[in-house]
């Protein structure tokens, strides 16, 4: 273990920075803002998972200020956060994946870009591993960047309808570098207004498989959705209405 080299997590991974060569961004940030001297801080950062993009510009800026030269590694899970049209989220803190990159023929890459402020983990995390909730939304936004990128027109809008999603947990997530892969195994464009798909994520750390996730989903334009959703929610407001009478009259 280089002794001048820390891995940087969010603080909600605190239990994970009691190991040795683990750090949390608030801890860093008090040496930075004065509690260490400069032979005291590390020349190079690993930044792990839940380092926010406002936490890795601030630990960058005390660096500069303080003219100490250091190597920031594994930047681009945050530098490379996808944008809010493609992970379908408002909020940046909520995009859990990077730009998808295709790799091959129907096969794309990610990585896992995880902020301590998501939704996700927002109430709290237990132990020194990511929950695996993260991964089954970080899976969602990652069929919905690679549709919206690759395989749909960008002048139109689409709604995306799950028919199947299966998860499956091999192994712990640490906060660490996590890569996603991401495999079309059919792929249906026979209909103007739809793509349908089966896909297969393999989420990878340190060159072992900890989640796969096979998914089926339908992105269908939204002009032909919206009127059949919305006659479908009528129906299932009147099917509650009716029953909440039914009941009223049995109970009476």
């Amino acid at each position: 273990m280089n002794p001048n080299q820390i891995v940087v997590v969010g603080d909600k991974f605190a239990h994970f920075a009691n190991l040795p060569g683990v750090m949390t961004v608030s801890q860093l940030a008090h040496k930075l803002d004065g509690a260490a001297q400069d032979e005291a801080l590390p020349n190079s950062v690993v930044i792990g998972q839940g380092v926010s993009e406002g936490w890795y510009a601030y630990l960058k800026h005390r660096f500069d200020a303080r003219s100490v030269a250091v190597e920031f590694q594994g930047d681009e899970q945050i530098t490379s956060r996808t944008g809010r049209r493609f992970s379908h989220k408002w909020q940046r803190r909520n995009i859990l994946i990077t730009d998808p990159q295709q790799v091959g023929l129907n096969q794309y890459h990610m990585l896992l870009s995880l902020d301590d402020d998501c939704e996700i983990i927002s109430d709290h995390t237990t132990g020194h591993h990511i929950q695996g909730m993260v991964l089954t939304e970080a899976a969602r936004q990652a069929f919905l960047a690679v549709t919206e990128w690759f395989l749909l027109p960008q002048n139109e809008k689409y709604y995306f309808v799950i028919n199947k999603f299966n998860v499956d947990y091999t192994k712990f997530t640490f906060p660490l570098q996590v890569g996603i892969d991401f495999k079309i195994d059919t792929l249906d464009q026979s209909r103007a207004d739809r793509v349908s798909a089966k896909v297969t994520i393999r989420f990878v750390q340190h060159n072992e498989t900890v989640c796969t996730a096979d998914v089926e989903y339908t992105a269908i334009l939204e002009s032909r959705l919206n009127a059949k959703e919305e006659q479908m929610a009528k129906t299932a407001l009147e099917q509650a209405l009716n029953l909440q009478q039914v009941q009223q009259l049995q109970a009476a």
